[in-house]
């Protein structure tokens, strides 16, 4: 249960309008404290103990790690993402903005991700960010961690791309803010990898595709640990409250395992069948040229075929030429795809749905028809 500081009382009464609080007791859920510019100043004044221990967040941080939530984000696109407009006010943001540069941003930002939102209610926003990001530093000193700044030497297309902004979302909801300012509470979430590394000494993160499941695994992995890390708020990195997993809600190996094969168990299937399609759609385009390359070559020999008559040429030679090529063909398209006939009875493994094997087996009829 938590106790409310005096400060915090204060405040409540003042800004939230609770309901008056005795002087002492257990309060076993405190109000939520409502995204406003008032509440923001006043927030932004209180004692570095006192932001500690208030709770800034505007839903239930286990809520969004309940199923229905994050299979939600698997379906969620972002205006302006991969926009280099995007990426260069968030890089300006992250500096931290004030004055005439700070109405400038919102309003650039509200005509990229608005409207709505508007300028005016970003810039609220962004206020809240401001004192979610001093609540996160407070608290690192304390644990002797940090939340890292994105290196985009080693990732430059992860600034404003859709996994990161995903991320955002999670922290965004958590908070009630702009996805945008979700994101930048901890610009490296949603990399696979611990910060700006895969692993210690193992290189540099993986940017994978955001509908991979093991990028949404990486999406809600982070933000589950950062709002338990940063903010005391959450399950932890252990986010499906798995049994089988040993280590603790605050150690970023802890709920890996449990996490990969949820995602992998509830998208995996239609995210291969997704990813075989644009193969095929790449296969057949390749495809088609090299149709046209052999019918132009036929064609050719067609001509020369007929030439042949005229210059008393074999029409033997000039046929046997025209079959050669037709059989360099049938060998060119064999690289491509097997006949269906040399299909393995189940070429992508057991567990692979029915639409993806069916496509598979569609790929090679195509060629060989």
């Amino acid at each position: 249960m938590t106790q409310l500081t005096e400060n915090q009382r204060a405040f409540l009464k003042r800004y939230i309008g609770a309901p008056a609080l005795g002087q002492s007791g257990p309060v076993q859920q405190p109000p939520v404290i409502a995204v406003n510019a008032h509440a923001n100043e006043e927030l932004s004044q209180l004692a570095v103990q006192d932001l500690i221990e208030t709770d800034l967040t505007q839903a239930d941080p286990n809520a969004l790690f309940e199923d229905d939530y994050m299979l939600s984000l698997t379906d969620t696109v972002f205006k302006g993402e991969g926009d280099p407009k995007l990426k260069d006010l968030m890089r300006a943001i992250r500096r931290g903005v004030g004055g005439s540069e700070r109405e400038s941003t919102m309003v650039s930002l509200a005509q990229i991700v608005g409207i709505p939102p508007t300028a005016e209610a970003l810039d609220v926003d962004y206020g809240r960010f401001l004192v979610v990001q001093k609540q996160q530093q407070a608290i690192a000193v304390g644990k002797d961690d940090s939340a890292p700044d994105l290196d985009e030497d080693r990732h430059p297309d992860f600034m404003a791309s859709r996994g990161q902004l995903m991320f955002g979302k999670v922290l965004g909801d958590a908070f009630g803010i702009h996805e945008v300012f979700g994101s930048l509470l901890s610009p490296t979430g949603g990399l696979v990898g611990a910060n700006n590394n895969f692993a210690p000494g193992f290189g540099t993160a993986l940017h994978l595709d955001p509908d991979n499941p093991i990028a949404l695994h990486g999406v809600v992995h982070d933000a589950a640990g950062y709002l338990n890390t940063f903010h005391n708020q959450g399950p932890g990195y252990n986010y499906l409250d798995n049994k089988l997993e040993i280590l603790g809600p605050d150690s970023p190996f802890s709920g890996q395992v449990s996490g990969v094969l949820f995602w992998i168990k509830e998208v995996g299937d239609d995210y291969l069948v997704r990813k075989l399609d644009d193969a095929f759609v790449a296969v057949d385009k390749k495809l088609k040229s090299v149709r046209d390359a052999i019918s132009k070559r036929i064609d050719g020999f067609l001509g020369k075929f007929g030439r042949s008559s005229k210059t008393q040429d074999s029409e033997e030679a000039a046929g046997l030429r025209v079959a050669a090529v037709i059989d360099s063909a049938r060998q060119s398209l064999a690289t491509v795809a097997p006949e269906p006939d040399a299909l393995p009875q189940d070429p992508l493994g057991s567990t692979t749905n029915t639409t993806a094997k069916e496509t598979s087996a569609r790929t090679s009829r195509f060629v060989w028809r």
